[in-house]
């Protein structure tokens, strides 16, 4: 038959499943008739309409561009195996025979014969997507952009739907163990692993060429943003995260990459000249960091002896993340005003979290921790700077301001640093 589909295949058994790891091409895998449908455009598993739509609902359209967008744009594309389900047809399975050879024993071939082999369907067949159904709509829409990729093979995990009761329920199992049990990748990780996000590049480039940093086991591998407590991270200058905050907000992103989707950039891999340029940008942030607050030099060059600049319960606040990502925000708004010169007042400003300055703003004295808020810090440093706070903003810091103490009385002081 003309519909015919022959597959490279490997078989195995896993628990209860007999399954089939072959190689298709994109085509086949999204052909609007005979290719791979959705679970909820099956039917297969869950009969009710409203059932259904809601699996329809959960398909993230959001996550559909950039996958789109990654295949037509990255040479160096690559997926792991879908797995998808079959039923009706008539498939059929060819073991392929290996002949005897010397390096293997009777033994081995006649197991590697069971295993090699073909599978052929006739289009008859009805697939659905168990896991990986937003890599299995990225492809549909990069196939109508693209054709040519039709040619290009995806590795398929294969298994067989029972058209039963009980293979429903078996079916059923398996989509909600893959899509359940998955593991999402830490923010962290994802930074150690990305290949395409600018600001995930550059904070490897950090840890392995930037002076201050590189050989000095300064920076925590943390998969959050936090230094942990303890003894863990105290001699820790910051995390791998807080370095790609600070990227983030450093970065020009419009510059880099040129298409967004729901407000968001789609990151494809810059070209190395311009992340050169940004590397160079962030490098000479932190050259100025470092040449300004001089405590920070000193701890980061030796942390055990200058253990004193970071305690549990306070220490600099610029040797914590909150603190350093508000100074890359302050940095930033000097930049854009073309007011760098005046980066050199943040001396003016008290080094110390658990001060009387930093409190309800950074640091809770009632609760000995520090509040995350690096937007309303920055305003909070800019009107004791004397610069020009929006009402809005400054009415943030103030509902903040009265939130963390308890105490409606309490009022901002008067800039303090003008």
């Amino acid at each position: 038959m003309e519909n015919n589909i022959i597959l490279p295949c490997l078989t195995g058994k896993f628990g209860s499943w007999r399954y089939y790891n072959v190689i298709m091409k994109i085509k086949d895998l999204v052909d609007p008739i005979s290719g791979v449908k959705t679970v909820p455009e099956s039917k297969k598993i869950y009969h009710s309409e409203n059932l259904n739509e809601i699996l329809q609902r959960l398909e993230d359209t959001k996550r559909i561009e950039p996958i789109k967008k990654y295949i037509l744009k990255q040479k160096d594309r690559y997926f792991n195996s879908l797995t998808v389900a079959f039923s009706g047809g008539d498939p059929k399975w060819y073991p392929v025979a290996i002949k005897k050879d010397i390096k293997f024993s009777e033994n081995e071939i006649d197991y590697l014969n069971l295993k090699f082999g073909i599978l052929e369907l006739t289009g008859k067949e009805e697939l659905f997507i168990l896991d990986g159904q937003h890599r299995l709509l990225g492809l549909k829409e990069a196939f109508k952009s693209k054709p040519e990729i039709g040619e290009e093979e995806i590795s398929v995990m294969l298994v067989q739907h029972e058209e039963s009761i009980e293979g429903k329920k078996r079916t059923r199992r398996i989509f909600i163990s893959l899509n359940r049990n998955a593991k999402p990748v830490s923010e962290g990780e994802n930074i150690i692993l990305e290949e395409d996000d600018a600001s995930a590049i550059i904070a490897r480039q950090l840890i392995e060429k930037y002076s201050m940093f590189k050989s000095k086991n300064v920076i925590a591998f943390n998969k959050n943003l936090n230094l942990r407590p303890g003894k863990h991270d105290m001699e820790k200058f910051t995390s791998l995260l807080a370095l790609y905050h600070v990227n983030e907000i450093l970065i020009d992103n419009e510059k880099l990459y040129n298409k967004k989707v729901e407000g968001k950039y789609v990151r494809i891999r810059p070209e190395d000249k311009l992340l050169n340029e940004e590397y160079k940008n962030i490098s000479n942030f932190w050259d100025l960091f470092f040449n300004s607050l001089t405590k920070a030099k000193l701890f980061v060059n030796n942390p055990s002896k200058y253990a004193n600049y970071k305690t549990e319960k306070g220490g600099l606040y610029y040797l914590r993340p909150v603190g350093q990502e508000m100074i890359a925000m302050y940095y930033q708004y000097l930049k854009l005003n073309n007011n760098i010169k005046r980066f050199k007042d943040i001396n003016k400003v008290e080094d110390y979290l658990n001060s009387p300055f930093w409190n309800y703003i950074l640091f809770n004295p009632h609760k000995g921790n520090i509040i995350m808020n690096r937007g309303n810090a920055l305003s909070y440093m800019l009107y004791n700077l004397g610069f020009s706070v929006s009402p809005s903003k400054l009415e943030r810091v103030k509902t903040s301001y009265f939130k963390n103490s308890g105490d409606l009385k309490l009022s901002l002081q008067r800039p303090q640093y003008k």
